[in-house]
């Protein structure tokens, strides 16, 4: 039984990717028009602006090597991904997969997001995610090295997408943890220091030297037509603090946060039902999930594309999640018997409710997709089947 899920997690795996690689291709074909390239395309050339970091990086590459930028925009978005799904694999194939992880693996807001709203495939949002991932599965053999490797990580990923900022203490829970449990060392005022500097350089960049930037110079560096200063994510650089707050506010209406509370509260049921922690103080699971979700509520005040945030957030929930099974900070007895007490009845009415049956569009506004699993693999096997013929 244990051999024939690995199986089937492995094919889970191998179908996410191969999709992806596949949806990936095809949307070049869309560029630069389409959103999620807009957003790669933002440089330093009219300055320093927030998200502007590979937006440069690919710039200069395409000048000097003669590369087109959109093939250099989907070797990124590739890699990333790629970096992503091998880290998450690598750690399920050492556990023993359960009940409770097919819930987790199978979450319509984890791995397999991207594919059900083709409009959040190739966004920053995976690097954003795929940092923190990296820097939270490091093993760290001395505080000096955990401390410069939380500066690089986070410090980058600001500069990928400000978005960032609001995972700071999901950064520095991953640093308590590792600080704590493993290397059971004090962190000194030189090192207090340095975080409070880094901080406040950042956030001077991204909330004053960004308002001095000239999107239209950043614009015209390419020589695409079609592309404005308020086409795509460029739309999005210049609008106040306030004006942001009040156009996602708009959105929030009773019917959508019901809607959004309804997909947080089934997804995180694993979390309440199943674990327990141990070793630790202060740690409880309804205490975690509460300070958690309190963290999450700015980010939905400030972007109305609530599937992303959804999405990013899950991520970063469930990485953390995987840091305490490392550190053997849950009680797995408990786990197991919470599984075992389970009806297979309940099971599968859990796996439907939680996996199979809804997921949110990545607008807040929109509808639901109902069974978003099986009707993404219909989609994906039709569109297959169409290229396969138009092939021959």
């Amino acid at each position: 039984m244990g051999f024939l899920k690995k199986n089937i997690l492995t094919l889970y795996f191998i179908y996410i990717v191969f999709a992806i690689y596949v949806y990936s291709i095809l949307q070049i074909n869309e560029f630069p028009q389409k959103y999620v390239f807009t957003e790669w395309l933002i440089n330093y050339q009219g300055g320093f602006i927030r998200r502007g970091l590979l937006g440069e990086l690919i710039f200069n590459i395409s000048s000097i090597f003669n590369i087109e930028i959109k093939f250099l925009i989907l070797f990124f978005q590739l890699f990333f991904y790629s970096i992503y799904f091998i880290f998450y694999y690598l750690f399920f194939f050492k556990i023993k997969t359960n009940f409770f992880w097919l819930l987790i693996i199978f979450s319509p807001i984890l791995f397999i997001y991207p594919l059900l709203e083709l409009m959040s495939l190739g966004r920053k949002d995976i690097l954003v995610i795929t940092f923190f991932l990296i820097y939270s599965f490091i093993n760290y053999k001395s505080l000096n090295s955990l401390f410069f490797s939380f500066l690089f990580f986070f410090g980058l990923s600001t500069f990928v997408h400000e978005i960032t900022f609001f995972y700071i203490f999901h950064y520095l829970l991953i640093f308590y943890l590792n600080k704590e449990i493993i290397l059971k060392k004090k962190i000194s005022k030189f090192h207090i220091y340095i975080f409070l500097f880094l901080i406040i350089f950042l956030l001077y960049l991204n909330l004053y030297l960004h308002d001095e930037a000239i999107i239209e110079n950043i614009v015209g560096s390419y020589n695409y037509p079609d592309i404005t200063i308020y086409s795509g994510a460029f739309s999005h650089l210049e609008p106040s603090l306030t004006n942001v707050l009040l156009g996602t506010l708009s959105h929030a209406t009773i019917v959508n946060i019901f809607k959004y509370l309804l997909i947080i509260i089934l997804n995180s049921f694993p979390f309440l039902y199943f674990i327990k922690f141990q070793n630790i103080k202060f740690f409880s699971t309804k205490k975690i999930f509460i300070l958690f979700f309190i963290l999450s509520l700015p980010v939905y005040a400030l972007v109305l594309d609530w599937g992303r945030v959804i999405y990013i957030n899950h991520n970063f929930f469930i990485i953390l999640l995987l840091m305490y099974f490392r550190l053997n900070l849950i009680d797995l007895n408990y786990l197991n018997r919470k599984i075992k007490n389970l009806s297979a009845k309940s099971k599968l009415i859990s796996f439907i409710l939680i996996c199979l049956l809804i997921s949110p569009d990545i607008l807040s506004y929109n509808s639901l997709e109902y069974f978003p699993l099986f009707t993404q693999f219909l989609r994906f096997s039709h569109g297959m089947i169409q290229h396969l013929i138009l092939l021959y």
